[in-house]
């Protein structure tokens, strides 16, 4: 915990890539996921909060694992962090499961009812990141949990992209930086996350906040 009583509070929000997953199993170390480098490059003046948890989707229900249906438990997030300055959304790539069989357009929505959300909580600066692209595993054995998730994967930036300039948030697209693990074909290595802080680290800096 940050006890800088003037820091600036900033949520990441996000799945198993934001809890930091390692492609081959366990999580990584504070130090090496991106939230934790996050912190060490943004300094005492900031307190990054990390909000990830394994297959969260953003609204779709998963029945045999329904705590991990973002929009349930978003409020209570917000609350017990609030007054945030900086939320951070990647959220997505569970979304395009094969078994939740949802539409780009369901995708879409259910972003936007996330930042529906998140503004009724007074929070102006929403910074919108699309997850990089599922890619094929090494082995050549693709996850079939995500059988055509590459396909909508590739549309998204473009989907997001468009809502966060219908709702006024910033955005950034992880795979114009970034690669999946090709040992998993889903999870980031540590400099991919190295990277990916340092991309978000420039674009808070330019907030007003």
């Amino acid at each position: 915990m940050n006890t800088n009583d003037s820091a600036k509070t900033i949520v990441c929000y996000g799945d198993s890539n934001t809890w930091g997953r390692a492609p081959k199993a366990g999580r990584y170390p504070r130090s090496v996921r991106w939230t934790g480098f996050l912190q060490k490059l943004l300094g005492d003046n900031y307190e990054v909060i990390s909000e990830g948890v394994s297959g969260r989707t953003f609204v779709v229900v998963d029945p045999e694992n329904p705590w991990r249906s973002g929009i349930t438990h978003l409020k209570s997030i917000l609350r017990s962090n609030l007054p945030i300055d900086v939320m951070i959304i990647m959220l997505g790539t569970n979304d395009t499961k094969d078994k939740f069989n949802l539409e780009l357009e369901d995708i879409g929505k259910h972003l936007q009812q996330t930042i529906d959300l998140i503004r009724k909580e007074d929070i102006k600066n929403i910074l919108i990141v699309c997850p990089s692209d599922i890619v094929i595993p090494e082995s050549g054995i693709a996850d079939p949990r995500y059988i055509g998730g590459s396909d909508k994967m590739k549309k998204l930036p473009k989907l997001y992209k468009e809502v966060a300039d219908k709702n006024n948030c910033h955005f950034i697209d992880a795979g114009q930086y970034i690669a999946s693990s090709t040992i998993d074909g889903l999870h980031l290595e540590p400099e991919a996350h190295k990277k990916l802080a340092e991309v978000l680290r420039d674009e808070i800096l330019k907030m007003a906040i």
